[in-house]
């Protein structure tokens, strides 16, 4: 066992302390992370309901602002900033179609 004395002279210097602390306290970071995400896995449909309901409205905002009359000088006459917004909407339905896939297709696989 060590004293007290002996604890307090090895914090006070701190290059005796171990080089692959920053890393471990990374990896345990990590875990908690993780670990505090799979609490969340009762409320996983209600998440998916959250996140198809922003694509929809997504969309739903995008089918409104092409029906609307655009003037000179408006965002919305600018099909620059239209290609974005549909590639961004298409991009994320890519990744939830994905992600929903994998979650049903992991055990299949692995």
């Amino acid at each position: 066992m060590t004293s007290q004395a002996q604890t307090r002279a090895r914090l006070a210097r701190p290059d005796a302390a171990p080089k692959s602390l920053p890393r471990t306290q990374g990896l345990l970071a990590a875990g908690r992370v993780i670990a505090n995400l799979t609490r969340l896995a009762p409320y996983q449909p209600y998440f998916i309901a959250a996140t198809v309901g922003c694509l929809v409205a997504g969309y739903g905002l995008l089918y409104r602002s092409r029906r609307m009359a655009c003037t000179d000088g408006q965002v919305c006459a600018r099909p620059l900033s239209n290609r974005i917004v549909i590639s961004g909407l298409i991009v994320a339905t890519i990744l939830v179609i994905g992600a929903l896939a994998f979650d049903a297709l992991a055990p299949l696989i692995l």
